[in-house]
């Protein structure tokens, strides 16, 4: 079989150089003549709505070589897309005109150049409703699309976006992912001559089957696709405060629970599907009353959060998430990682790796199906990621001695309220690897102090994590039972004593009896 050649004109529009009527010219010889018999009045021409020139095309028919269309000669032309999908922009026109038949819309179908060509995008616009769906073929910088989307907004009730191959930049999606919990797709599927549309919706996480437009409906919330969970909200902005009202007034309208508590779901859901949202997007989810906070009142909020889902606990710190234009953790994170009692991270680049272990850890423990979560980068006190399975540093007594010197052991930790072994208390998602590392050092003491303090940790821990730990105790518990350093039992000293006179007497008993023996003959 031959493949069509991309630089061949593979598409015109039937009747006349204005159409919108599009046609994909069939490749091989025998289809071509069936197709010529079937039309035999069809003219076709390089259409102003194809970006061509306007003039006519002859369809070529090769037996050794693809079909194609052609210019006259003594012709210039400047179109630059001619494969087979230059006119899918008229064939989604077509087949929305008859969906809405069919579903009995009033929608119209508006094609858009946006610097490119005719076919950058494909607007639908349903009737008194002011409902929009935009098709978008080609790629915009995600400045320039929000800048469309909020203009767009402005004159509908609902607004979906719908995009091609490669026509989503990665903000503009993880935006949508954080705003919606999905992503609306279109591709084209060819029969024949022409080309129909499909439609899915998708997350990080899975997506839907693709499914033809007769499977979608427009409902008061927007474009449906069947499959997708909807998380929609309203295109239309918070009243504004009155020109009498007190600065904050607008943002009063809700308590510093009720943001601290849509800061927090916006924050797990971002984790749950696995994307990092700047501030302005995550006040598109938790609400724009947060977008005027100045930075010390963001810190405070943000506080709040961690201390509402235990972040100092050992679990991730939600705040972690947070990015800027450049990708990079905003720098007062380090703030409310310190407040939490994390550590504060020295210099931008530390905070940076520090952030990116605690995103890791919020994708483990919050997306589904969750997972273990890697242990949380420790930090120094100086603000510098510590050495990875390095002890913390303690206190030695060097006594110098001829010779060399000699190491005293450690003195132990003075007990304190709930700890009364006197090992330092763990993070409850640390434990487990404590646990472990004492069995490797064969402490049989601090085993048994960790296990009392993970019998109450245990109950805090969601799982995964709880079972993993509960495991842990198990094999410390038999490990323990094993007594691997029992020490051996002290004979008292009546016993010792005894022993001594018992085995005293042997020996004296044996020595007379061979004296008695001397001089004796055999019988």
């Amino acid at each position: 079989m031959i493949s069509p050649d991309s630089r061949l004109v593979q598409t015109a529009v039937i009747g006349g150089r204005s159409s919108g009527r599009a046609i994909i010219l069939p490749t091989n010889a025998d289809e071509l003549a069936q197709w010529r018999r079937r039309h035999p009045t069809y003219t076709y021409w390089c259409g102003t709505q194809l970006g061509g020139c306007g003039n006519e095309l002859s369809d070529r028919l090769y037996r050794d070589k693809v079909c194609h269309f052609a210019h006259r000669p003594n012709t210039s032309c400047h179109r630059t897309a001619t494969g087979a999908s230059s006119a899918d922009h008229l064939f989604i026109k077509d087949d929305l005109a008859a969906w809405a038949g069919r579903q009995r819309l009033r929608g119209r179908a508006t094609s858009r150049n946006l610097g490119s060509s005719p076919g950058d995008a494909v607007d639908f616009r349903v009737g008194d409703a002011r409902q929009h769906v935009r098709f978008q073929f080609s790629k915009l910088p995600h400045d320039e699309w929000n800048e469309t989307r909020a203009w767009l907004a402005r004159e509908a009730s609902t607004l979906d976006w719908v995009f091609g191959p490669g026509a989503a930049q990665p903000e503009t999606m993880e935006e949508l992912y954080d705003e919606y919990g999905y992503l609306l797709r279109f591709r084209f599927e060819t029969f024949g001559a022409v080309r129909r549309i499909r439609l899915r919706a998708e997350d990080p996480r899975r997506s839907t089957d693709w499914v033809p437009l007769d499977a979608c409906a427009i409902t008061p919330d927007g474009l449906r696709v069947p499959g997708a969970e909807r998380r929609r909200r309203s295109l239309r902005p918070r009243p504004a405060a009155g020109p009498g009202a007190a600065p904050g007034a607008a943002s009063a309208a809700r308590s510093r629970d009720e943001q601290v508590l849509a800061l927090k779901d916006a924050l797990v859901s971002a984790a749950r599907f696995r994307t990092r949202p700047t501030w302005e997007a995550l006040c598109r989810s938790a609400g724009s009353d947060l977008l005027e906070l100045t930075v010390p009142d963001r810190v405070s909020l943000l506080v709040a959060v961690e201390q509402a889902a235990d972040s100092g606990e050992g679990g991730p710190l939600l705040s972690a998430l947070l990015k800027t234009g450049e990708s990079g953790p905003p720098s007062y994170v380090a703030a409310v990682a310190d407040a939490v009692g994390c550590g504060a991270p020295a210099t931008a680049g530390v905070l940076k790796r520090w952030c990116q272990r605690e995103t890791d850890r919020a994708f483990a423990v919050h997306g589904a199906p969750s997972r273990t979560a890697p242990p949380r980068l420790s930090l120094t006190p100086d603000g510098h990621i510590a050495s990875q399975g390095a002890e913390s540093p303690q206190h030695r007594t060097i006594v110098h001695v001829p010779g060399g010197h000699v190491r005293m052991p450690r003195e132990r930790t003075k007990p304190s309220k709930g700890n009364s072994a006197g090992v330092a208390r763990q993070s409850d998602t640390e434990l487990r690897h404590a646990l472990r590392g004492a069995r490797e050092r064969r402490s049989p003491e601090r085993a048994a102090a960790l296990l009392k303090q993970a019998e109450g940790a245990a109950s805090r821990l969601p799982e995964p994590q709880r079972s993993q730990l509960v495991g842990e105790m198990a094999i410390t518990r038999r490990w323990l039972a094993g007594n691997p350093r029992k020490p051996k039992k002290k004979q008292n000293q009546k016993s010792r004593s005894a022993g001594q006179a018992k085995a005293g007497k042997t020996r004296v008993g044996k020595k007379a009896a061979k004296r008695n023996l001397r001089g004796a003959r055999p019988l």
